[in-house]
């Protein structure tokens, strides 16, 4: 008789619409195809196994065995590592990959490890956030000055947006439309999709160009799978992880031109932008606020990354 296939068991809050399910989907089709059905991953979508906390300490306690999280991780267990969610620090996908292959990304790994047993993988990327408008188009942060904008409610987000200028606002991601609809708002910033989803088209006129802040999802495994898995089945779990995380980020790039076609043909207007005052002032002014909790020297060594 056949042995039992081991079981991986593959969580995250990710709805199953979503591009990380289909990316996890395609992985679990790899691992099984490869190993002949020795290995299955059995996946477990829209938070069946809890929030990104309980995931976290699923992972931990061994209830799951792999994750995909966002960096809500790092704030928990690596909180001097914080400056990987601030606005006009990442360049563009080569920049956070060479980075998250380099030191820093070695060294905020390493402290994972310690800190919370688990094992960061590469990047799953999310689509760049970008600045939009009712009326007014954003050429410099001068051009913010007086301007109520919504941004979420993370300290390093409205300090960064009130360093650039803004008129922070605070309003709930349920009532922004009809808060840019009534001119409470003037702009809001998130990623493509999300503008796209929530036909912000229609009460939005320009998108800047901004791709301020490129967020991204990273896939964990736990303490006590490679324990359980042969050297050959770890080789075979991440040749099909890497085959995942290639498809996933290729798939994010295709979507998001996609999204913009979509919101043009929709009556948006894109502008394009030179990002660097935005960088500098981010360089200069963002640290010293966040330098009880950030690393020292962190911001300028990723800045200076090429």
């Amino acid at each position: 008789s056949r042995p039992q296939p081991k079981i991986i068991r593959l969580a995250y809050t990710a709805g199953t619409s979503e591009l990380l399910h289909l990316a996890s989907v395609r992985l679990a089709e790899r691992v099984k195809a490869d190993s002949g059905g020795r290995l299955v991953v059995r996946l477990y979508p829209s938070g069946q196994l809890g929030n990104e906390r309980e995931l976290m300490e699923g992972l931990r306690l061994g209830s799951a065995d792999m994750i995909v999280t966002g960096l809500a991780i790092i704030g928990w267990y690596a909180p001097e590592y914080g400056v990987f969610e601030v606005p006009f620090l990442w360049r563009d996908y080569d920049h956070l990959e060479m980075v998250w292959n380099g030191p820093v990304g070695e060294e905020l790994r390493a402290v994972m490890q310690a800190r919370a047993q688990v094992r960061l993988m590469q990047p799953w990327f999310r689509g760049p956030r970008y600045l939009t408008t009712t009326s007014r188009k954003v050429l410099s942060p001068d051009d913010l000055k007086g301007m109520k904008l919504r941004v979420p409610e993370l300290e390093v987000y409205i300090k960064a947006w009130q360093i650039f200028g803004a008129n922070v606002t605070p309003v709930p991601f349920t009532d922004m439309f009809m808060a840019l609809k009534l001119g409470v708002v003037d702009g809001q910033e998130n990623p493509l999709a999300t503008i796209f989803a929530s036909h912000l088209n229609e009460v939005q006129k320009y998108a800047m160009e901004t791709r301020h802040l490129i967020s991204f999802y990273v896939p964990a495994i736990g303490p006590y799978l490679e324990r359980r898995l042969d050297a050959e089945e770890r080789a075979l779990l991440m040749r099909a992880l890497d085959d995942a995380t290639r498809w996933h980020n290729e798939e994010v790039e295709r979507a998001e031109s996609e999204y913009r076609a979509k919101l043009e043909a929709a009556g948006m207007t894109f502008v394009p932008l030179d990002t660097e005052p935005f960088r500098r002032l981010a360089r200069e002014r963002l640290p010293p606020p966040f330098a009880h909790v950030w690393k020292p020297g962190l911001f300028e060594r990723i800045s200076e990354t090429r």
